[in-house]
């Protein structure tokens, strides 16, 4: 047999026993209808929600930093880091991506000028690609976490 359902509860507020289908203390005068379920879901997304802006703004500030750069449109994206193709000047990859770079390695030897650009990307903290010319031709590439 099933258990029956208690007749009497305690007020959450002053602890006075009531009836189990109260919605108002009759001693105390407060509400006590529950906010169920639907309350904790929507507690839930919200911390999630707060979470997400949070770290999307960190993320921002850390690449900021990291990079020096504070605007955004000379981030490299990863479109800009495909149109990037062997042999092209290191003039002609500057307009692609709309930024000078920072010359991350430097050497000159025996006719040679090779030269490593790096630009900060649009992706995680830390995104970066790397542009190698070899007397001002592209020479090589390499890129991680660009979006």
């Amino acid at each position: 047999m099933g258990k029956e359902k208690p007749s009497t509860k305690k007020c959450k507020y002053c602890q006075t026993e009531i009836d189990a289908k109260a919605k108002v203390c009759p001693v105390c005068k407060r509400t006590l209808k529950s906010h169920g379920c639907l309350a904790g879901i929507f507690s839930i997304i919200i911390v999630f929600t707060g979470i997400f802006v949070l770290s999307t703004a960190m993320n921002d500030g850390i690449q900021k930093e990291v990079s020096g750069v504070s605007d955004k449109s000379e981030y490299i994206t990863l479109d800009e880091y495909n149109q990037v193709d062997t042999g092209m000047t290191y003039e002609e990859v500057q307009d692609i991506i709309g930024g000078a770079g920072t010359i991350s390695s430097q050497v000159e030897s025996n006719g040679y000028k090779i030269v490593i650009v790096t630009w900060y990307g649009n992706g995680t903290a830390g995104s970066n690609a790397n542009v190698t010319f070899t007397n001002n031709s592209v020479s090589g590439k390499a890129q991680v976490g660009l979006k």
